[in-house]
């Protein structure tokens, strides 16, 4: 597998042995289930693609993953300006990346891994422009302030079309909170920032 200068390097995870993919723990039993259980089902089917993540310095342990598929998503009015679109393009739904799992090894959270496992998320989004045209990342983050927080350091706001929604079919009603935030990005943002 050839890596990266930093270190990382990634493979489909049709290629890593089902016993480095069991030796994989995040913390959380649904996302490493879906690592051991379906994630090379949804590979194959090509209904989600999970890249697995490696470092030198961990030789032959996973220490995160990743799956992306296609979607889209509607913008409010406010969020198509945002993004300067609102009056050069008008669509019922923008085209998108879901970035369906994220994960890292639970001994190695709160040291900076995750954002660059989004680094890896974003090149690869970026990377495929050619095969497949998406402006948004988007993703339905644990409701757990902690992970939103991340998402939005690394620039993903709450979808104001997914807050309508959902107030809208609540009604009146009380609403229980849900159990996931749907956030967006647009995958230019950091060609603004930096050029």
């Amino acid at each position: 597998m050839p890596l990266a200068e930093d270190g990382y390097g990634l493979l489909p995870v049709v290629e890593v042995s089902p016993e480095a993919l069991a030796g994989f723990d995040c913390g959380k039993p649904h996302l490493n289930e879906f690592l051991v259980n379906a994630a090379r089902h949804f590979h194959r089917d090509r209904l989600g693609l999970t890249s697995v993540v490696f470092h030198r310095d961990l030789e032959g342990h996973v220490i995160g993953y990743f799956t992306l598929a296609n979607d889209s998503l509607p913008l409010t009015t406010s969020e198509q300006g945002e993004l300067g679109l609102h009056d050069t393009v008008v669509l019922k739904a923008y085209p998108a990346v879901k970035l369906g799992r994220l994960a890292v090894a639970s001994g190695l959270q709160g040291q900076g891994i995750g954002e660059q496992v989004m680094d890896l998320v974003h090149g690869e989004i970026l990377d495929s422009s050619s095969l497949s045209a998406a402006r948004l990342v988007i993703l339905d983050a644990d409701n757990d302030p902690r992970v939103v927080r991340f998402y939005r350091k690394l620039g993903y706001e709450e979808s104001l079309w997914a807050e309508k929604q959902a107030t809208k079919v609540a009604g009146h009603k009380p609403r229980a909170p849900a159990s996931t935030t749907k956030m967006i990005r647009d995958i230019l943002y950091r060609r603004r920032v930096y050029n």
